[in-house]
């Protein structure tokens, strides 16, 4: 195979690649297509493409947009546009198209192979964690067409780029060397595979991110203050909502306790937003909002810079009734379920008497007490009786513990005797987690990325994956790890556009572990 003009036509949208195609099979040509990310061409490629060519007369090689690439933070490491380039400069390819869908079976459907061409990696759909190759073979068969492997080298896209590309601090890197002699992607894979099997409880305080994006427009021309336009708005889930939407992906079911207001603006909102698998047990507070956190922000394409934050909501908080209807669900239903998890963001909801309920249930009891600007100082773990396994950030140990200057280590020992807790995970920001339990020394996973661009919810995302783990008897290596990486996905989109999802994550730690 060698390289070729690539500003020959060959980059074609998907309009025109179904028209040139309908014309070649009326001259009785023989299509082939190939699917992927290509993301570093290599001679593994080549080679796929060179036996690929020889099963037809044109060759078509369809490609995963940028924004469908979930392969974890920094991929694809070159942009749709390069890698469609690269592609059209190889001479058996005819044609490259850019997908426009997260998979290929639309790109299948529209193209209508007589072969669709996968590597050998990919003939056992067992070892697919997407399931998409069953997809995609369903879709070749109805539109009369064939799945064939190559059998030749392989080499990994990831591998190669994780090894020359990609910016891993040295911290990472020297982790997973030691981890990956402990563990493979497989073996990680079949755990993630039996949260399926779990019933959750998540309980604690909705909220509604609002994020109003704003102009700057300078200083005030009749005083000091400063002054911006208001442009569009975006609203996420928050809060107990989100961390129930990430568990959902993962588990059997998820039951979410919590408040909301009986004429919250935002309940549509609430109601479309929250996983099917949720099965919520609002309160409605009367005459009150859910509380929304409202984010005035610049943004320059993916940059935020965040200029202040407003609270509303919650003017009223539940009625004595409502109270003993969550304490009594508490301690009858409790025990029914594998995980409580609590995400107690110290807006009001989780009173004095739901927190002594809480800490009697007899389930597995994971606990994040939040300390921010609307219970600075007055939110800490220590208000509970007990907890199997406690996620907190620094500031938020350091506060519970009353300790500014001790170290780390002995001041998460200190409150996980306090707490009779096996299990405390401390996020550290770009510093990674601290994880401390009363079995093994004190071990540090290093932040998977260190290149944000936004980092609300990141906290909550680890809390929600790593609790998963903690309750099912994974070492707390592995568990702060998958933690870590979805975290790691939290921070590479604006606030909680989305939540974790079981393929990416199992892409993405595929990818770091090559």
């Amino acid at each position: 195979m060698v390289l070729v003009d690539s500003k020959q036509n060959k980059i074609m949208s998907m309009n025109q690649i179904v028209t040139i195609l309908k014309e070649d099979k009326q001259k009785g040509l023989t299509i082939v297509q190939c699917h992927g990310v290509f993301d570093l061409i290599h001679p593994g490629h080549i080679r796929h493409f060179r036996e690929a060519k020889s099963k037809g007369d044109r060759l078509v090689v369809s490609i995963t947009p940028d924004r469908f690439v979930n392969k974890g933070p920094g991929r694809p490491a070159f942009p749709e546009d390069l890698r469609l380039e690269s592609l059209a400069a190889l001479e058996d390819i005819d044609y490259v198209v850019l997908n426009d869908a997260p998979d290929a079976v639309s790109a299948i459907v529209k193209i209508q192979p007589d072969f669709y061409v996968k590597g050998i990696e990919y003939s056992n759909p067992a070892d697919d964690v997407t399931g998409k190759i069953s997809e995609e073979a369903r879709a070749v068969e109805s539109v009369g067409g064939k799945v064939y492997f190559t059998d030749d080298i392989v080499f990994s896209s990831s591998t190669l780029l994780n090894r020359y590309f990609e910016p891993l601090t040295r911290e990472v890197s020297d982790f997973l060397t030691k981890f990956k002699a402990d563990y493979t992607s497989n073996d990680i894979i079949k755990k993630i595979e039996a949260f399926s099997k779990l019933k959750v409880l998540v309980i604690g305080d909705a909220i509604v991110d609002e994020y109003q994006y704003t102009n700057p427009l300078g200083q005030s021309g009749k005083g000091l203050h400063m002054v911006a336009r208001c442009l569009e708005k975006d609203a996420f889930l928050g809060g107990a909502l989100i961390i129930a939407n990430h568990v959902a992906e993962f588990v059997k079911e998820v039951t979410l306790v919590t408040a909301v207001g009986k004429n919250c603006p935002y309940a549509n909102f609430i109601s479309q937003n929250l996983d099917k698998k949720v099965k919520p047990r609002f309160s409605y507070i009367s005459d009150s909002k859910t509380l929304v956190k409202k984010r005035y922000v610049m943004k320059d394409g993916k940059n935020l810079s965040k200029l202040f934050e407003t609270y509303s909501g919650y003017d009223e908080m539940q009625t004595q009734d409502q109270i003993e209807g969550i304490t009594q669900f508490l301690q009858e239903k409790a025990s029914s379920f594998d995980l409580v998890l609590v995400c107690d963001f110290g807006n009001g909801f989780l009173n004095d008497q739901i927190v002594d309920a809480i800490s009697d249930v007899p389930t597995f009891l994971a606990i994040n007490t939040q300390i921010n600007s609307g219970n600075r100082g007055y939110n800490v773990i220590t208000k509970y009786k007990r907890a199997d396994y406690i996620s907190l950030n620094e500031p938020e140990l350091r506060l519970a513990a009353h300790d500014r200057t001790s170290k780390l280590e002995g001041i998460a020992s200190d409150i996980s005797e306090i707490m009779n807790c096996k299990y405390l995970a401390v996020t550290r920001g770009v510093q990674g987690v601290l994880c401390s339990s009363v079995e093994n020394q004190p071990i540090t996973i290093p932040a998977m990325t260190t290149n944000a661009i936004d980092r609300i919810g990141a906290g909550d995302s680890y809390l929600a994956i790593s609790s998963l783990g903690m309750s099912q008897g994974c070492p707390m290596v592995l568990s702060a790890f998958l933690g870590s990486l979805a975290a790691a996905m939290s921070v590479q989109m604006i606030g909680n556009q989305e939540s974790i999802k079981k393929a990416p994550l199992c892409k993405y730690l595929i990818r770091m572990m090559k």
